[in-house]
């Protein structure tokens, strides 16, 4: 089998139409996107919150100490509160050192720099201070006895909340082409499930009129043509992520690695699978065959985002269940759950699902190759 196996991925690196579109091609994509959406790439990258705090010095200590110690408790690791004096805020916030300036008082106020998504975070904070200051007030005036616990649990707030975080260093919708473009080359990996059973099947290829007449068993046949298709797709996958993470920068796999090597290895384990059940429908041509790959494969990556950013985001609205069966959305939410934004609960069900479908197809194709019998060879 292991014989079979390396002359089936000889066969494969040495078909140079099959090398150019599910590697070479791949790569010369994101070189293109990288160029022509590399000026835009960072315009949304996350950034740091600084704020500046202006002490009153006429307004009651503890009152000020109240406001300062309610902007502090906000995560300082994003949101950063820093004391100054009148003088030095506003230079620094002339010189674009911080965001905004808060000013503690009697009637507190926010004065800020150029208006953004920041900026308005900024303003929320301040007038759910406020909103929380004249509560209070009105419970100490009609209800004064419950003012200590409604004091309390306002300073609990932090049990009433979850902290969901960014692993990655941008929100920039640009970096959906790529994810989108990373799950067609996954799916590109249809051509080789679909040429190596083509090869091993007698009425459709010499060498696999050869093996049926030879004595090498079925099954190694049929496991050999599934494993050099999936190890020569993986091989390609990891080329492209190397090229898109350490040449180009692009993408940022990080301390990620083992999730990513996941969510290829389902991925290509799919489009070998549906590669395979393809290459055994009937006595079709070659050419015809390749040519519902490729249908397939752009149907699926333009479902992604690969061409148009959105049309995922609009089916999700409209009809959800077709980004569930869709490989390439499955694919581009991996990655988003893994490189952007940690939702490990869509993580799981994009791996589950892209595992169980690539099951299931590779079960339904080795059924048909297994019942396939040969008047004569």
């Amino acid at each position: 089998m292991l014989q079979i196996m390396k002359r089936q991925i000889l066969v494969n690196i040495r078909e140079k139409s099959n090398i150019f579109w599910t590697m070479l091609f791949p790569l010369i994509l994101p070189t293109l996107f990288h160029f022509t959406l590399g000026g835009t790439i960072g315009e949304n990258a996350m950034e740091d919150i600084r704020a500046a705090f202006v002490t009153d010095q006429n307004a009651d200590s503890q009152e000020e100490e109240a406001f300062l110690k309610y902007l502090e408790s906000f995560d300082q690791d994003w949101f950063q509160i820093i004391p100054m004096s009148q003088e030095e805020a506003r230079e620094a916030l002339k010189n674009d050192e911080i965001l905004g300036i808060f000013y503690g008082g009697e009637e507190k106020k926010l004065v800020i720099g150029e208006d953004s998504t920041y900026t308005s975070i900024l303003s929320q904070t301040l007038e759910i201070y406020e909103k929380n200051e004249h509560m209070l007030a009105q419970i100490a005036k009609e209800h004064p006895e419950n003012l200590q616990a409604a004091a309390e649990a306002m300073g609990e707030w932090g049990a009433y909340t979850e902290t969901v975080t960014f692993r990655g260093d941008s929100l920039d919708y640009t970096q959906n082409y790529f994810f989108a473009l990373i799950a067609m080359t996954c799916l590109y990996g249809s051509f080789m499930g679909m040429y190596n059973t083509v090869g091993v099947q007698a009425n459709t290829s010499d060498l696999g009129a050869r093996l049926a007449a030879g004595c090498v068993k079925r099954y190694k046949t049929i496991t050999a043509s599934l494993l050099s298709s999936w190890l020569v797709s993986f091989a390609e996958v990891l080329v492209l992520l190397f090229y898109m993470d350490a040449v180009l920068g692009d993408i940022h796999i990080g301390e990620q690695g083992g999730e990513i090597l996941l969510i290829c290895f389902a991925a290509t384990l799919y489009s070998s699978s549906i590669g395979m059940v393809i290459g055994t429908v009937g006595t079709w041509s070659t050419n015809l065959k390749n040519g519902i790959i490729v249908a397939e494969s752009l149907a699926c990556s333009f479902a992604a985002d690969l061409m148009i950013s959105g049309v995922k985001e609009t089916i999700e609205t409209y009809v959800p269940v077709i980004n569930r069966i869709n490989p390439g959305a499955l694919i581009t939410d991996a990655f988003y759950s893994v490189l952007i934004y940690e939702d490990g609960e869509k993580y799981f069900r994009s791996l589950s699902l892209l595992t169980f479908f690539g099951i299931l197809l590779l079960a339904a194709a080795v059924l048909s190759m297994r019942r396939m019998r040969y008047e004569s060879i």
